[in-house]
């Protein structure tokens, strides 16, 4: 880390800013980075712009190696982000917009918000930015003209590593990271290949013969327990496939068990686009259809036979058609969980885990009933949790109480409550607002660089297929901006109705009555987490504090 040198403060004005400097570089997971862009000519030309500065001294400098820009989710980034919540420094200088990131919508919102927020000043050297200088929205034009370019040369990147793995992948090789249980990957010629492992592939083949011969999953779970095996993650971290040491054993989850029995990796085959991204960044994950699967048969030795394998998935098949993906009859409608991400385990910590079942009765009526439990409850290791469990019923009047007794000890009467819900809801509607006005900004520059594509493709300074296939990165990119338009604009349209809601329930809460119903979003609005004990004791933490009620009413 630099000193701060004292003869140079000693001659600078007595009012004049002095920014405490942070130098950030990062190098491309792409193995073919430019001489240019290496680590130390990025330093280096940080700490010359810097030596030139009157009013700048150099802090501390924070590299990440081999990592993308698509995200921010660095250790260099997060530990100079630290550092600038503690006022550490309070300027950031790259080579350049692309060392900072290529996610032109993230780096936006840092630029153009946060960083202004947070009092610092961001410096592109060769991009000649500064955002003390920015001269309005021509400027932050170009800067998102920039940024744009740069995720469209990080999109690029992507294609091309997606189109070299399916090209090893043809060839029958093995393109993942970890190979699957039961297998080990090994270099064969100029591709990686699967090859079987003796002891876990016997115990892949156990799984399946136990399932076969009637066993559930969780009963799997305690075989694989008793017999002291350990997870997978376990296993691939220390390379022990058995476990006898006293307390470090870890059962396997359901979860497990079902990837392997429905994995067709274990009857020869490679298969390709069983998940998807929503973008080439691969956020978002989430399963594609089996029928659209890319499958390449006999491409390594198999744990076990066709027959099996599909027998088994029979069995799962045969399950889907009563049950929805998390194992509740299609028959009677499941309800949303009003109390998702807020309700804990008060002894262990977990989440809670909503569990429900079908109640009939002589009418020959169906009702779905529920309750939570702690999801450690039921594991067999040591991690086990003596938690209890509680009916949605009980739990639901339980937080009424607490939040009507609450509400009554912080002196305020109902008109505060709702004058609170209804700015709430102005607060809400001024950020969707705001992120429909960039959405459209948005769409305007991919407009812009679309314009500046076709120019250069009539000139020829682009081929054909270039020119296509940015337009066709630009169409993409522009219908996910219009998607997320149309999910914002619904969102505004039914704001009012939601807050007609909350106050309505505030209002019977106040008056004792304990009618009104709780929603998803009034728990997210009153509640911070709410945590149960056994014997059904329930501690509530309030998304505000009793003090900030009586100041809010003073602001009313």
């Amino acid at each position: 880390m630099a000193r701060k040198s004292k003869k140079k403060q000693e001659t600078k004005g007595q009012f004049e800013k002095v920014y405490s400097a942070g130098i950030y570089a990062r190098l491309s997971v792409d193995s073919n980075e430019r001489k240019n862009e290496s680590i130390e000519t990025q330093v280096e030309i940080a700490k010359d712009f810097i030596g030139c500065q009157d009013n700048m001294e150099l802090y501390d400098i924070y590299i990440d190696l081999g990592k993308t820009g698509t995200n921010f989710e660095r250790d260099g980034f997060e530990r100079m982000m630290d550092d600038v919540r503690l006022r550490k420094i309070d300027c950031i200088v790259v080579k350049d917009l692309s060392r900072f990131g290529r996610n032109h919508i993230e780096m936006g919102d840092y630029i153009e918000k946060i960083f202004p927020f947070m009092g610092v000043r961001f410096i592109a050297v060769t991009d000649n930015f500064d955002s003390m200088d920015m001269s309005g929205s021509s400027e932050t034009m170009g800067v998102n003209l920039k940024n744009l370019i740069n995720e469209m040369y990080a999109r690029d990147i992507a294609v091309k590593v997606k189109a070299g793995r399916k090209a090893k992948w043809d060839q029958g090789g093995y393109t993942g990271g970890i190979p699957p249980y039961g297998y080990r990957a090994e270099w064969n010629g100029d591709k990686k290949c699967l090859f079987v492992e003796a002891v876990t592939g016997d115990i892949v083949r156990k799984i399946f013969d136990l399932f076969l011969s009637g066993r559930n999953r969780k009963e799997i779970v305690v075989w694989l327990y008793e017999n002291k095996i350990a997870r997978p993650g376990q296993y691939h971290k220390s390379g022990q496939i058995y476990c006898h040491e006293e307390g470090k054993l870890e059962q396997w989850s359901v979860a497990t068990v079902k990837r392997i029995l429905t994995n067709p990796v274990y009857m020869g085959c490679l298969v390709r686009g069983r998940t998807c991204g929503k973008d080439y960044m691969m956020r978002g994950w989430h399963d594609i259809d089996s029928g659209v699967w890319l499958v390449k048969e006999h491409t390594h030795e198999a744990i076990i036979s066709e027959e099996q394998f599909f027998e088994a998935a029979g069995q799962f098949e045969k399950s889907s058609l009563y049950c929805n993906p998390d194992g509740f009859t299609k028959k009677v409608p499941v309800e949303d969980d009003i109390f998702t991400d807020v309700l804990y385990c008060g002894d262990c910590g977990a989440k809670m885990k909503r569990v429900t079942a079908v109640k009939e009765f002589s009418s020959k009526n169906r009702v779905r009933t529920y309750s939570y439990k702690c999801p450690k409850s039921a594991r067999i290791d040591s991690l086990k949790c003596k938690g209890k469990n509680i009916t949605l019923n009980l739990l639901t009047d339980i937080v009424k109480e607490v939040a009507r007794w609450e509400f009554a000890l912080s002196g305020m009467c109902l008109e505060d409550f709702v004058e609170m819900s209804n700015r709430e809801t102005e607060a809400l509607k001024e950020g969707w607002l705001a992120r429909l006005t960039q959405l459209d900004r948005k769409l305007e520059m991919i407009k812009v660089l679309g314009s500046e594509q076709y120019l250069r493709y009539r000139m020829g300074e682009m081929n054909e297929g270039s020119f296509q296939r940015r337009k066709e990165e630009n169409d993409k990119n522009s219908a996910s901006i219009r998607e997320e338009s149309r999910a914002v604009t619904e969102k505004l349209r039914r704001v009012e109705s939601e807050t007609a809601r909350k106050n309505d329930f505030l209002y019977t809460l106040m008056e004792g009555s304990g009618k009104g119903e709780l929603s998803l979003a009034l728990v997210r609005t009153l509640f911070k987490k709410i945590e149960v004990y056994p014997k059904q004791r329930v501690k509530v933490t309030f998304a505000f504090e009793r003090s900030q009620l009586p100041a809010y009413r003073e602001g009313i």
